[in-house]
């Protein structure tokens, strides 16, 4: 299996490829910055330079795994929403399909249920997510939609609860357990699903096998 993985340098993306390596499974990092490439060799992973603002088709070739696992930063504003959460969602989705790939996994948002209920400061933002998880899903591409609640950068648990909804009572999930959630995912085969999970108490694999 070749992977893709998008947003190979970000809080997630670094532990989802952190996963990947240690799993030992190949994987190609995408980066806007050439400067990262040691970094990711020490992964053993190749690497290809590309920027989501741009045509970034070219990082695709023999890619039969996507892993889109960019997003915006907390501050970042409407504009780099738009692009970031949606518009380049959009175009990977197409990328991947363009190319042959054969999953195309998203971590979106669990706040992508429900926008309109999102609260205001996250309204765009879930909006967003939720936009380029419809369009992915329309798009004749086998998929795998993730949508964590809100993010932590404490180690991880193992464990998670699946939910179907976003709301202020859900425990925290942290980041390390959203990319072994990526992993366990990939390793159960899981297609054309969303999958929304936060905080929990039940060991992933045995959770994703009732997701």
């Amino acid at each position: 299996m070749s992977t893709l993985l998008i947003g190979a340098t970000g809080r997630t993306g670094r532990l989802v490829a952190e996963k990947l390596h240690d799993a030992g499974l190949p994987f190609r990092a995408m980066i806007r910055n050439a400067a990262k490439h040691a970094e990711f060799e020490r992964l053993g992973a190749q690497t290809v330079v590309a920027d989501l603002a741009a045509d970034f088709s070219h990082a695709f070739g023999n890619a039969d795994t996507v892993i889109y696992a960019a997003g915006s930063a907390e501050t970042e504003g409407a504009e780099q929403e738009r692009l970031i959460d949606r518009d380049a969602v959009m175009k990977s989705a197409d990328y991947a399909k363009q190319h042959g790939a054969r999953l195309f996994v998203v971590v979106s948002a669990l706040l992508a249920y429900d926008p309109e209920h999102s609260p205001q400061a996250l309204r765009h933002y879930s909006e967003m997510k939720r936009e380029s998880d419809d369009y992915v899903v329309a798009s004749g591409i086998d998929y795998l939609i993730l949508r964590p609640g809100r993010l932590t950068s404490d180690p991880a648990a193992g464990t998670i609860e699946i939910v179907s909804h976003a709301g202020g009572s859900l425990a925290p999930v942290t980041r390390e357990d959203v990319a072994l959630v990526v992993l366990e995912a990939l390793k159960a085969k899981l297609t054309n699903r969303i999958i929304g999970f936060a905080g929990g108490a039940k060991p992933i694999r045995d959770a994703l096998q009732h997701a």
